[in-house]
């Protein structure tokens, strides 16, 4: 749903509907992290993401589940799920106050989705496909500048 003021509403939730959220484009980032607790937290392969200013998210429905743990980078983050169907829906961290990075699957159109950022390279799975990988991050990208509040065009300088 397009607003008068020209934001996209974007709304999202888990498996069996008991928790429904929304939020407002344009989204602070868009990436695609191969950090080993998001390859737990997936059940696999990168956790697909989209960073939303926290003002702007809210959960319209449902209470969820939380669990904490520590990230490689050494911050607390906390995974944010559905307690009833176990769908992982957004998380948020010491080292990311202002943003919850929201689970690309848990959006209602995840089909809107679209990077070509990738964080935390290092610890990629060497099945993963790496061919579209314009920009990338061995660890953390800084959270200023072009590359890290990449839309999917490509540009900005990776390391």
């Amino acid at each position: 749903m397009v607003l008068e003021d020209g934001r996209t509403k974007v709304s999202g939730g888990c498996a069996c509907g008991e928790i429904r959220f929304g939020f407002y484009e344009p989204v602070a980032f868009r990436t695609i992290c191969h950090c080993r607790a998001c390859q737990y937290a997936s059940g696999g392969g990168p956790a697909y993401l989209v960073g939303v200013p926290r003002d702007q998210f809210r959960v319209t429905r449902g209470h969820p589940g939380e669990f904490a743990t520590l990230s490689e980078a050494g911050n607390l983050v906390t995974r944010v799920f559905c307690a009833t169907c176990g769908s992982p829906l957004y998380s948020y961290s010491e080292g990311m106050p202002d943003a919850y990075a929201v689970k690309v699957g848990a959006l209602d159109d995840p089909s809107s989705f679209k990077t070509r950022t990738h964080i935390w390279t290092s610890e990629a799975q060497p099945w993963h496909p790496k061919g579209l990988w314009s920009v990338k991050f061995r660890r953390n990208p800084p959270f200023s500048g072009r590359a890290a509040r990449s839309t999917g065009d490509g540009s900005g300088d990776g390391g």
